[in-house]
């Protein structure tokens, strides 16, 4: 089974995009000029929280304006940066994201994660690769710096280059996306027995953390051990998943693509579960749509399958593969619609 990258990079991106909450401690004004910064400080702090609470219920509007008012604070205050960054980074406009990043008179581990996007989205693919990899070599370097790396040299097809990246991030401890990601790679380069390596450890690793729903769906999508077939699709299991879908949305599709190779009816259920509960927290709502209009379609429920192709349709219209979907599912072609539920792959539909 193959994973095509192009598919997959804009989901293994959106965790750098997400907000890094830091604690703030309140420090006592000694001056008026203390107590005025100690005031400007705070502004743009709660400005900060206020974007990004109306960013994560999707209040576009609200976000703008709040940027807007704060703006002038944000050279000042690395929080406040990075906000007025993600957002424009969601509005599609990484220059004007790199300027506000540039700007700030800090550079965080956050905000110089956002340059390297920014920079890698805008062409300087040199640029934010040269920083990662000076980054990457340091031991104090974070995690998602080496994430970021590899995932640039996957896309640039240097594979070698990115698993040895990924494999610096697990000297010292087993990092659950780090392991998702080396589990992708192996499945992009058709090698199943690797894959279920990376699995496996992936499901040692979340069993500490009583959490190993996703590890054990790759498992059973690969015909491995993990959770029974027979298992029952209950409330929590369906919320743990759903919640570990949001954290490596890029998973979705390798799972999907695996039900349709050997599908597993209870396995089926669970990620359909999982995703409806997750649904209005994905960054790519279009993909996820699609890959429950299949699923309902691998369950054969037709009209839950025909329900959300064509709502996905409505609400996504430049969204290929669900056009093409909802253009032949018309219900005088419901008897077909259980083999294009198998043939509707990004893939072939794009």
């Amino acid at each position: 089974m193959m994973v095509r990258l192009s598919l997959v990079m804009p989901k293994l991106l959106a965790p750098f995009l997400g907000s890094l909450r830091r604690r703030s401690t309140s420090v006592a004004p000694s001056s008026a000029a203390a107590a005025q910064h100690h005031s400007q400080r705070q502004l743009a702090r709660n400005f900060a929280d206020a974007i990004d609470q109306a960013m994560a219920l999707r209040q576009w509007e609200q976000a703008q304006r709040l940027a807007d008012a704060s703006g002038r604070l944000a050279p000042d205050n690395a929080r406040l940066s990075e906000q007025l960054a993600r957002l424009k980074l969601v509005q599609g406009d990484p220059e004007t994201a790199l300027a506000i990043v540039e700007s700030c008179n800090t550079m965080p581990a956050s905000l110089r994660l956002l340059r390297a996007v920014c920079q890698w989205l805008l062409g300087a693919k040199a640029d934010a690769h040269l920083d990662l990899l000076q980054w990457s070599k340091k031991a104090s370097a974070p995690l998602d710096a080496r994430l970021l790396l590899a995932l640039i040299d996957w896309k640039a097809g240097d594979l070698p280059a990115s698993i040895k990246t990924l494999r610096q991030n697990l000297r010292h401890l087993d990092d659950p996306r780090t392991l998702e990601t080396l589990f992708l790679i192996s499945l992009h380069r058709g090698n199943k027995e690797q894959a279920e390596n990376w699995a496996q450890q992936l499901r040692q690793c979340l069993l500490a953390a009583a959490s190993v729903p996703i590890a054990d769906v790759m498992l059973r999508s690969l015909g491995q051990t993990g959770m029974p077939p027979q298992t029952q699709v209950t409330d929590k299991l369906v919320a743990t998943l759903a919640m570990e879908l949001i954290s490596f949305e890029a998973a979705i599709l390798p799972l999907v693509e695996a039900q349709h190779k050997k599908n597993n009816p209870h396995t089926v259920r669970l990620l359909c579960s999982a995703i409806e509960r997750a649904l209005v927290e994905f960054s790519d709502r279009a993909a996820a749509i699609h890959s429950l209009a299949r699923l309902y379609a691998l369950q054969g429920d037709l009209r839950s399958a025909r329900r959300w192709a064509l709502s996905g349709q409505a609400e996504f219209p430049l969204y290929v593969p669900l056009a093409l979907m909802a253009r032949k599912f018309t219900q005088d072609e419901a008897e077909s619609f259980i083999k294009l539920g198998l043939d509707t792959s990004l893939e072939k539909a794009a």
